[in-house]
């Protein structure tokens, strides 16, 4: 009887040896796999911005970003009016910007700088339709772009660089073709 006692006493000790602890092991030496508990919450995937397509104006962008304004008001914001609101400083300010910025259109150019890995290629060959029609253009600068002598040789290009970006993109356009 006693060694059975004595057993079972020893199985105990055993068992308890092996149950969970709450801290890591006072052994550095020991190597234990440690898992974090599960999260609070999981993390969420940043929205995206709405995308000003290539058949779309001022009109549009300026729906966009009266939207971000609404949103940024909602937040406890003043806002002055512009082409971007301009938000004031501090704690409240940039609570509420981080919570509406995803509200705040892009261009599709933009988009197309920020996701598509052939973007310089596709902008030197937008670069290369404008020489072809009597431009004198570079690709360059950071953000890469397409570059003129001036604002003036910009203004004259102009059409011709929509049609020159419609037709280099025109894979990635059918992203941005709106429905209906």
């Amino acid at each position: 009887m006693r060694i059975r006692t004595i057993s079972v006493v020893a199985g105990v000790i055993l068992l308890s040896g092996c149950s969970a602890t709450s801290g890591p092991s006072p052994d550095p030496e020991v190597a234990t796999l440690q898992s974090a508990g599960p999260s609070a919450a999981p993390s969420a995937t940043p929205r995206e911005r709405p995308v000003v397509g290539p058949d779309e104006g001022a009109e549009e962008f300026d729906r966009y970003v009266a939207v971000y304004a609404d949103c940024l008001r909602d937040n406890g914001v003043a806002v002055a009016d512009g082409a971007k609101p301009s938000i004031a400083e501090g704690p409240k300010g940039e609570a509420a910007k981080k919570k509406c910025e995803h509200l705040y259109p892009e261009t599709w150019m933009d988009r197309e700088r920020r996701t598509d890995p052939e973007f310089e290629d596709r902008l030197r060959d937008t670069a290369r339709c404008l020489e072809g029609k009597g431009h004198d253009v570079t690709v360059g600068g950071d953000p890469v772009s397409i570059r003129y002598a001036g604002n003036a040789s910009a203004n004259r290009a102009y059409d011709d660089q929509v049609a020159c970006e419609k037709d280099a993109f025109k894979a990635s356009l059918k992203k941005y073709a709106k429905a209906g």
